[in-house]
């Protein structure tokens, strides 16, 4: 299978791409995390949790931010205003309030604490563990170069 073939995938099933894609990238990332810890074995909850919130959540929900609400508020250019009103849309609205906290209920739901509960531990890391900055340092930067060079079907 060539790079074009693949960029055709994308560009065909733009949902199931990004489902897979962010469920996959979620997995890979955890398992990372998991064997830089001092864990013995991976904890295959908290590798669920990541994949369904990867998947559904990100892949699912960004496939429908950036391909048909990013196109409705902002237009189809790739201004330079137009990719600094995506990059702060998605980070000082979306991630806020959209990517972030479901990430806090589907820990709980898989590791069947309260839903409360999780959203009390997302305030916390925003308010004590510096959550935010600490995504907006890495997002920022990220998706300014994924806004203005990525081809759009391949952003997820």
């Amino acid at each position: 299978m060539t790079l074009a073939d693949m960029s055709d995938i994308y560009a065909n099933f733009p949902l199931q791409s990004a489902i897979v894609t962010c469920g996959v990238k979620a997995s890979v990332a955890d398992g990372i995390a998991q064997a830089r810890s001092e864990a013995d074995k991976l904890e295959l909850r908290r590798t669920l949790a990541y994949v369904l919130y990867g998947g559904i959540f990100i892949g699912g929900f960004c496939h429908f931010e950036y391909d048909y609400i990013f196109p409705y508020l902002f237009g189809d250019d790739h201004s330079i205003k137009t990719i600094f009103e995506e990059v702060c849309f998605d980070n000082f609205i979306s991630a806020p309030l959209c990517w972030l906290p479901p990430a806090y209920l589907v820990k709980a739901a898989v590791y069947d604490y309260p839903l409360r509960e999780g959203l009390e531990k997302y305030v916390h890391d925003i308010k004590h563990n510096g959550l935010l900055t600490k995504y907006l340092s890495i997002w920022i930067p990220a998706q300014t170069i994924s806004f203005s060079v990525i081809p759009e079907h391949l952003r997820i």
